[in-house]
């Protein structure tokens, strides 16, 4: 498990893991020849997080929920047909048909050259998501809003 989303740490790299014996046992010589430890603060929060927020999981997943509700809500306003996924912080959007040959990184750069919308080009997580680029939902709707106002200049 990891704590980068029900606790607000990304980019933290905080998680564990429990099961099997033998294979938490050959995940943890794995991981000792990778990685050798983690900044104390980061570990003090981490505990502290586990320890005494349990309320805070719920918050945090609401507010992902309004935030993914307003983009692709917002989307699908303008003629963008996203699904809104089930439980992430990111909305993968497939490439409107007009635009689709160009890729996702020709792609991208015009959303931020024409809209001033900077998205993920799904290349970048492999051949696969060429077609796709992705939304990080870490922006308060206010700014999502302005965004899609943005992206009606393609539409």
């Amino acid at each position: 498990m990891s704590l980068s989303k029900s606790y607000n740490m990304p980019g933290w790299r905080v998680g564990f893991c429990v099961g099997n014996k033998e294979m938490v046992g050959t995940l943890t010589r794995i991981k000792s020849y990778l990685d050798y430890g983690m900044f104390q603060p980061i570990q003090i929060a981490s505990i502290i997080a586990l320890n005494e927020c349990e309320e805070e999981p719920p918050k945090i997943r609401k507010l992902y929920e309004e935030r993914r509700d307003c983009l692709c809500d917002g989307l699908n306003r303008i003629g963008w047909e996203v699904e809104p996924p089930k439980a992430t912080m990111f909305v993968w959007a497939q490439i409107p048909e007009p635009y689709r040959e160009m890729g996702s990184v020709a792609f991208s750069e015009m959303l931020i050259d024409r809209c001033k919308v900077a998205v993920a080009p799904g290349l970048g997580f492999g051949r696969g998501g060429d077609g796709f680029v992705r939304f990080a939902l870490v922006e308060n709707e206010h700014r999502t809003r302005q965004a899609i106002h943005g992206l009606r200049k393609i539409f």
